[in-house]
């Protein structure tokens, strides 16, 4: 376990998919649902959470993990500029920074922008990492302006070579092919003679850039080819009419099969590379392969540094050019069942705070466990003044040991509990579990200078710590909004499984995979991983308790909920609820003695 012990984990039951209507039935109590939380089913690792990462729904009563929420964006903004970009220009230009704001392809840290000048305040320009010291001048590239680089970039390729528009790519396009249909029309008229290499035929490979502009001209000339001149007429059918749904679904009426309907001619594919079409040559990879061996792997990109730039087809570090930051989003959540809204920071980009934040540690109490203290369960009542701390990493089996199970209620009217654990736990290692006073009373969040007068005014009631002994049935300590009670565990012997005391043991190493699809444990030995033949599965020797909780309280009714208006709903009047989830509480490992 990452988290040391002891932990406490809360549940949703959003995992459940056998039963889709648990987020609007509502909590039900433990007689209703019979079903014990297994924490060593794998389907738990979808559903137990800090409760610091939960939400709560006020209007469906329950907890909201990230699961149960749906997330809308707010607003897009950069985060080294920190000015906020128009939706419109996101959907245009993409998710990242249009301004001046880079990374370092091989760092990924932010660039500075430097001038070359003598004086340090004139063009050119480049951009420069603080951190790796790489710059563009190792790409060839300078800029005249300190600001717009990103609109300057975009018209300048590695070496200072200039990259042409795209009314200038479609001019060129055009031209090529009036040039190569005038050599068809050559070849055709005289084909015995040789025709002359043309400026077609003379030019190099185009780049990737060059391939996807003229793959997306060649789709929008066949869209154009294959729209009819009524695109809502039901007896042409094409895939970029917008009533194609409709004209689908009637192709299989009765009344449809009568009429014959014309089929539209299918699209062609690209055929040429000013078409868009890509043919794979050999001799690039040999040349790739002849500088490898010439200046090493050292040149060649890293997995993470080639996927992270746009042109997918580099190589080597001197292609690498610069990343344009990432934009960030600021988002507001909302409950799937009653789109409630659960989370909304404030827009201003600058700021931290949140307009609304229904955090779950304000709605459920918040329950821990630990240790008891060992002058309490030590026979002498006389506390010891070296007391050892207690070892959560080595849980003897079959002795009892007693644990205090503490609950803090954060909200402003007292609650009354009721707790719920299985007599063992869930697992090949079966633990038994004994809460000695399952239904207690936590008191209100109130001020603390009031909690001061009432307890001044009112008797004083003792618990149990005061008297030093164990009693079931009994609190063992309570204060303004918090009360402990005492919980018995025995766990249980990892010897009680055939075959674990040879393959675990309380030095083992914990078990690895193997290749073969086999785990090893600790000591070395094999098995089959859907071979059920007793050994423990990583962590199943972890002691963790299901822990049903049910909470009963009086709160105010608010006329709006009810729907009433303010005339009818009447100050003061308040109602019954009741709240139920299951929690798993980790207390430790078990050892073999």
């Amino acid at each position: 376990m990452a988290q040391p012990f002891p932990y406490t984990y809360y549940t949703c039951d959003c995992f459940d998919s056998n039963n889709p209507l648990a987020s609007k039935r509502g909590p039900q109590p433990l007689e209703e649902d019979e079903r014990d939380f297994d924490p060593h089913n794998p389907r738990s690792n979808y559903t137990l959470y800090p409760l610091e990462q939960l939400l709560y729904c006020e209007d469906c009563q329950q907890i909201r993990c990230p699961r149960c929420v749906a997330e809308e964006t707010i607003n897009w903004y950069c985060p080294s500029c920190l000015f906020e970009v128009p939706s419109s220009v996101v959907k245009s230009d993409g998710n990242r920074c249009t301004r001046n704001c880079f990374n370092c392809p091989v760092c990924t840290s932010p660039m500075t922008t430097n001038s070359l000048d003598q004086h340090g305040d004139g063009p050119p320009y480049i951009l420069a990492c603080p951190y790796c010291k790489w710059s563009t001048v190792e790409i060839g590239i300078e800029v005249e302006k300190g600001t717009g680089i990103s609109a300057q970039l975009a018209k300048i390729a590695n070496g200072g070579h200039p990259i042409p528009s795209l009314k200038e790519r479609d001019k060129e396009r055009e031209r090529k092919k009036e040039l190569e249909s005038r050599r068809r029309e050559k070849d055709a008229m005289s084909p015995t003679q040789d025709s002359p290499t043309t400026d077609t035929e003379r030019d190099s490979t185009p780049s990737h850039d060059d391939l996807f502009y003229n793959l997306s001209s060649f789709y929008k000339s066949q869209i154009d080819a294959q729209t009819p001149s009524n695109p809502f007429s039901s007896a042409e059918i094409n895939f970029s009419s917008p009533s194609a749904y409709s004209r689908i679904m009637s192709m299989y009426s009765s009344s449809s099969r009568k009429n014959k309907r014309s089929k539209p001619a299918p699209a062609r594919d690209a055929a040429s590379i000013l078409e868009g079409l890509s043919i794979h040559d050999p001799s690039n990879d040999a040349q790739a392969i002849e500088r490898i061996k010439r200046e090493g792997w050292s040149t060649t990109l890293q997995p993470s540094q080639k996927l992270a730039q746009p042109d997918p087809t580099i190589r080597f570090s001197d292609e690498l050019r610069p990343l344009a930051t990432l934009l960030c989003t600021k988002r507001s959540k909302r409950c799937r069942s009653c789109r409630h809204i659960l989370s909304k920071p404030e827009n201003k980009i600058t700021s931290t705070r949140y307009k609304i934040k229904l955090l779950a540690l304000n709605h459920i109490p918040r329950i821990s466990m630990r240790a008891l203290p060992s002058q309490y369960t030590q026979s002498s009542s006389a506390p010891s003044a070296t007391a050892t701390p207690f070892a959560y990493d080595a849980l003897k089996p079959g002795i009892p040991t007693h644990f205090l199970l503490h609950i803090s209620n954060p909200l402003f009217d007292p609650i009354r509990v009721t707790l719920a654990t299985p007599s063992t736990t869930p697992g090949k290692v079966q633990s038994r579990v004994t809460i000695l006073c399952p239904q207690f009373e936590v008191g209100a969040n109130t001020d603390v200078w009031d909690d001061a007068l009432a307890s001044s005014l009112s008797p004083i009631k003792h618990s149990a710590q005061d008297a030093g002994q164990i009693e079931a049935g009994k609190i063992w300590d309570r204060g303004r909004n918090w009360t402990s009670v005492v919980v018995e565990v025995v766990p249980g012997f990892l010897d009680g499984v055939p075959g674990l005391a040879s393959s675990i043991g309380p030095g083992a190493a914990p078990p690895t995979s193997t290749n073969d699809g086999r785990k090893r444990s600790g000591t070395g030995a094999l098995r089959d991983v859907g071979e059920d033949d007793g050994d423990l599965n990583y962590d199943e020797d972890v002691l963790e308790i299901p822990v049903f909780v049910r909470l009963e309280f009086e709160a105010d009714v608010n006329a709006e909920e009810r729907g009433l208006g303010d005339s009818r709903g009447s100050k003061g009047e308040r109602e019954k609820r009741e709240e139920a989830f299951w929690v798993v509480v980790g207390l430790g490992r078990i050892v073999e003695i």
